[in-house]
């Protein structure tokens, strides 16, 4: 519940007061009730009151009496009431709304300040460590005369996906055709296959693939390099292969000495193989180690180190910006959460005022009320004396006391407490609701400097970061 809230559902204008229906009077009903005509009637006929007589007499004490008691209950309501009246004047104070918001004021500030002094620092490391990497971004871009940006695929785990069907593919083609001079049969010509097969494939994904990258690179004796190693791998995969199908044709004979005896045959007759699944076996290897080959050079940049580099700024500028962007909304969600609380205080004062105000006129009504009531009960005490008297005068046959033509007055005090006016209150919770909106001007102003100033601090490290909120305020 926001502070407007609050102020509404305190306040709540009496239109009707406690003493509405107390001072209500009806004479007619009265008089019947105190039975004015008869009693005048019969203390007549027994010449009552005394024509010397100068006090009232019994029925004229019964009229002041009831209207004594209707006076002194509507003193106590009316105390009553001015004692919770004046609590509600006193408890809408201004001062309190001042107080609130100077505590709002500073505790925002030091969020803000706590938010920066945590986060600022690392954020200014990180926006350092961005800077030098792109600085080294530019210079290997200057060293290798390259122009364009990067190409590489998003994500590298496609080609690591397919090099993995390779080996799976191979290591079961393998193990079909060694299972054959295995005790195992097919589980354990598998076994065999899983090692060889990864030779094959892992050495052209990730060695030969990243080498042969640098016939690109633009110092010349790395591209004849690159090249050289390209002729000495196609040997080698020629060799190892063509290695492991002799191995093949002496496994299924003789498993004991296969290797021996396959090394022995491939220094004598290279293409001397005996049977046909070697020869499958042979082209097989070749094959995908072709494919593991163009797989490991197509999951990079086509110039070496350059997508990897690129990688890297990218994370980092990914993970600076990241990072800004967390302080920047969490120093906006402070700073925003400030103005919009000042602005429910704003409208709390408004209504607070207003309601001091219907307070003081609704007590200044309400004891006028009790004022006119308290006549108008002396006036309607008088009025059924008056007509308890003619009633008396006109039934009798001797002379009235004298006092017949006095009017009765209330010889009690009714005290009523804390009926002051609240002028002076008024007037100083007015100067007070006068003064508000610069008041709130200032807080607002303490908040958006140490705003500003974060943003400034922040375009001093990041010259080429723009704020919306920033450029609102610097226009």
């Amino acid at each position: 519940m926001n502070w407007a809230d609050k102020i509404k559902n305190n306040f709540v204008y009496q239109g009707k007061s406690g003493l509405t229906d107390e001072c209500n009077i009806n004479l007619d009903q009265i008089a019947e009730q105190l039975e004015i005509k008869e009693k005048a009637q019969t203390d007549a006929g027994f010449g009552l009151p005394a024509s010397d007589s100068s006090k009232a007499n019994s029925a004229e004490r019964e009229v002041q009496g009831y209207f004594e008691n209707r006076m002194a209950a509507i003193n106590r309501i009316v105390n009553d009431e001015l004692s919770l009246r004046n609590t509600s004047i006193t408890d809408t104070n201004l001062e309190d709304e001042r107080a609130l918001i100077n505590n709002h004021t500073e505790h925002s500030k030091l969020s803000l300040k706590s938010l920066v002094a945590r986060e600022f620092r690392a954020l200014k490391q990180t926006k350092q460590e961005l800077d030098n990497l792109q600085k080294e971004f530019s210079t290997f871009q200057q060293q290798n005369t390259l122009s364009r940006t990067p190409h590489y695929p998003d994500s590298q785990i496609l080609y690591f996906s397919i090099v993995l069907i390779f080996w799976l593919l191979e290591s079961a083609g393998n193990g079909y055709f060694f299972a054959e001079g295995s005790a195992l049969g097919l589980l354990g010509g598998i076994g065999q296959a899983i090692i060889i097969a990864a030779i094959n494939i892992s050495v052209a994904f990730f060695f030969m693939g990243w080498l042969f990258r640098y016939k690109n690179h633009c110092s010349v004796w790395k591209q004849l390099i690159a090249f050289l190693s390209f002729l000495v791998y196609i040997a080698s995969a020629f060799g190892f292969n063509l290695l492991v199908a002799h191995y093949r044709d002496f496994f299924a004979v003789n498993p004991e000495q296969a290797g021996v005896l396959a090394v022995q045959r491939f220094m004598e007759i290279p293409w001397g193989l005996s049977e046909f699944n070697s020869w499958m076996l042979f082209f097989m290897g070749l094959l995908f180690a072709v494919f593991a080959f163009i797989d490991g050079y197509k999951r990079d940049d086509v110039y070496p180190g350059y997508g990897k580099l690129h990688r890297r700024l990218q994370s980092l500028n990914e993970e600076y910006e990241e990072h800004r962007d967390y302080v920047v909304t969490g120093i906006g969600e402070v700073r925003q959460a400030f103005l919009d609380n000042l602005d429910d205080m704003k409208q709390a004062v408004l209504l607070k005022h207003t309601r001091l105000v219907h307070l003081v006129e609704d007590k200044q009504a309400f004891v006028a009320e009790y004022e006119q009531g308290m006549a108008n009960f002396v006036a309607a005490a008088n009025t059924l004396i008056y007509r308890y008297r003619d009633f008396n005068m006109s039934y009798r046959k001797d002379s009235t006391p004298a006092y017949f033509s006095q009017d009765w007055h209330s010889n009690n005090h009714y005290k009523v407490r804390g009926a002051h006016d609240d002028i002076e209150r008024v007037e100083q919770q007015k100067q007070l609701f006068n003064d508000f909106p610069g008041y709130c001007q200032q807080r607002t102003n303490e908040i958006e400097k140490l705003y500003v100033l974060f943003l400034q601090q922040l375009q001093e490290i990041d010259p080429d970061y723009k704020s919306d909120s920033h450029n609102m305020m610097s226009a």
